[in-house]
């Protein structure tokens, strides 16, 4: 379950970042924070060239950039919520106009461990494609409601 690997302390509640790769370094700050052995610099160029090879912006109002690093022991994810937005580019390069992401869940995956990757994006869309989901995680006043708004729709 994804709130297995989060508490209210690794939710960003209003993300101070407006753009993208700031973002990428907003959010890697808490995952530090949580596991202060993670090489902030591998992190970020992962991030980025995981980016850079296709949008992770994956469900409307929704990013989830990943990455694997070697210097992460176990997985870790922070969300950030932004309320302006950051603009992603589109999965599609047809695409006329970016997406717009307000929910960025960060991941960043241990090397060896390839086996959680595929389950912990199963939990993300889960949870995401639950039909009131973007507007109950907006209107969410702290990190605790963010977190018991994902509890109940682990459910």
């Amino acid at each position: 379950m994804l709130t297995d690997y989060i508490t209210p302390a690794d939710i960003k509640l209003n993300l101070e970042s407006t753009d993208k790769e700031e973002v990428f370094a907003e959010l890697t700050e808490l995952l530090v924070k949580k596991s202060p052995g993670i090489n902030r610099s591998e992190v970020l160029n992962n991030l980025i060239e995981r980016e850079n090879k296709c949008s992770t912006a994956v469900f409307p109002m929704v990013a989830v950039p990943h990455a694997v690093c070697t210097s992460v022991k176990e997985t870790g994810i922070v969300i950030g919520i932004s309320r302006q937005g950051i603009e992603f580019e589109p999965v599609e390069a047809s695409g006329s106009l970016n997406p717009i992401a307000n929910v960025i869940f960060q991941i960043v995956f241990e090397k060896d461990n390839t086996g959680s990757h595929l389950n912990i994006l199963r939990d993300i869309l889960f949870v995401v494609s639950k039909p009131d989901f973007q507007e109950r995680i907006l209107k969410a006043q702290s990190q605790q409601e963010v977190y018991d708004l994902l509890v109940e729709l682990e459910s």
